[in-house]
């Protein structure tokens, strides 16, 4: 008896909920719509008591609704035409309205996602936009307008000769926004290209912006260039955590974020969330990309300079990566040009300083790292620090070891450094156990 009692009031309670929706027993729900009717005087009447639409209410008696507002039956239940009891006795299921509503949403969501995969499908792979010369973004563009265009977004194409211009509107956090982009109706496959490329794929802008992030005033003028090449307004947006002293550094506009990790980096860019996907749209067959490109040194030197590092204590060079997939296409197309020595877990390693010097550096612009590789390789450019930091050492006191030098610089170790300024002719070794001293190039080099 008082398990019935517990039941009972459980149920009753429902009714302090707001927003539930009843799915009823079908005879019971038609029968106590078609009694409202009855006791009402049709249809038009019981409209005007319930305070929904004549038609809403046929609906519920002919059972084209599955389930009814709580709202509603309280107010049946006020009119006599069933009581809180038989309600209980005859629902089949209760849901909050924000159930059902999340729950249709994602039913929506889901048919949307299959609808967009069909029509990724439609897209044409790269080796089909790609000719011998350059590729055909206006081939692509045909049947990716069909992703943009929808029932809350239309994409109007004005076709110009060298250009296609394109107006749409996107909703944005500040609600929606109309947008009016240039795209190419072709890419020149020239080493501009591919050096931007590369750089992309290491360095590329967030979200719909097309362009790249970086530090290197090199880097900004080309991206400034390649972006104008092809007809795009370029912004520059500086990011920079709070406290810092501005960069000597253009910029449109300044964010100031607050992190524990100091420093900067400026994003140029145009807004132009099509020029972005077609350029995803070219990493998604990066492999076949790179089978088919007639020079891959330009690419990765924009990968390099995105993603490089120049280990002056290993002598080797590095692309940073820790993607599987990337790992993969990078390392396979590295080999083919003898420029792979392995992965490391971090980083895609290569020694071979010649074949990078002759082909891949170029084509670089990030300063440092060009400097950091002539002097791998041939002792030329601008003494990097730690190197300096030795040569004052053995300056100061001619005829150490390399273990009394690291004390001096109060470092664990300094052979790295040694070697280097040994093979390029900046000290000279005497003695055994070796000791240095400092020669006439490596004086200059100090500036004295």
């Amino acid at each position: 008896m008082e398990k019935r009692k517990v039941y009972k009031e459980y149920h009753l309670n429902l009714f302090m909920k707001k927003e539930l929706m009843f799915k009823l027993d079908k005879k019971f729900q038609g029968d106590v719509f078609t009694k409202l009717l009855v006791s009402s005087g049709g249809s038009i009447k019981a409209s005007k008591i319930l305070g929904i639409p004549a038609s809403s209410i046929r609906g519920y008696k002919n059972l084209y609704f599955k389930v009814v507002p709580k709202n509603l039956l309280e107010k049946m239940i006020k009119l006599g035409i069933f009581n809180k009891e038989a309600l209980i006795h005859h629902k089949r299921e209760i849901f909050d309205k924000s159930e059902i509503m999340i729950k249709n949403l994602n039913k929506g969501r889901e048919k949307r996602k299959e609808y967009f995969k069909m029509l990724k499908k439609k897209i044409p792979p790269l080796r089909e936009v790609m000719s011998k010369n350059y590729i055909n973004l206006e081939l692509w563009f045909k049947a990716y307008k069909n992703l943009v265009n929808s029932n809350f977004r239309k994409l109007e194409v004005n076709n110009k000769k060298d250009y296609l211009i394109l107006k749409y509107n996107n909703f944005t956090k500040n609600g929606y926004k109309n947008f009016k982009v240039k795209i190419p109706k072709k890419i020149y496959l020239d080493n501009d290209f591919f050096y931007f490329f590369g750089l992309w794929c290491g360095d590329r802008a967030g979200g719909k912006r097309f362009g790249v992030c970086n530090q290197n005033k090199n880097i900004i003028n080309f991206a400034d260039y390649f972006l104008k090449k092809y007809g795009q307004k370029t912004e520059r947006i500086l990011y920079i955590t709070k406290g810092m002293t501005l960069p000597k550094v253009s910029y449109d506009k300044k964010f100031v974020i607050d992190k524990e990790i100091k420093g900067w980096v400026l994003s140029i860019h145009s807004s132009n969330g099509v020029f972005t996907s077609f350029f995803y749209y070219l990493q998604s067959g990066l492999s076949e990309f790179l089978r088919i490109i007639p020079n891959k040194f330009p690419f990765f030197a924009g990968l390099f300079d995105a993603e490089g590092n120049v280990s002056l204590y290993n002598k080797s060079l590095r692309w940073a990566c820790k993607n599987d997939n990337l790992i993969k296409i990078y390392s396979k197309n590295l080999r083919e040009l003898s420029l792979f020595d392995g992965y490391d877990g971090s980083s895609i390693l290569s020694y071979n300083i010649k074949m990078f010097y002759e082909k891949v550096l170029p084509y670089m612009k990030q300063n440092d790292k060009i400097n950091g590789i002539k002097f791998l390789y041939k002792g030329e450019g601008t003494l990097p620090k730690g190197f300096i930091q030795v040569l004052k050492s053995i300056k100061k006191s001619p005829n150490k070891t390399s273990k009394e030098i690291a004390k001096d610089l109060k470092k664990n170790k300094v052979y790295s450094e040694i070697g280097l300024l040994k093979k390029f002719g900046f000290i000279d070794q005497d003695n055994y156990p070796p000791t240095y001293k400092i020669n006439e190039k490596g004086i200059k080099s100090l500036g004295v």
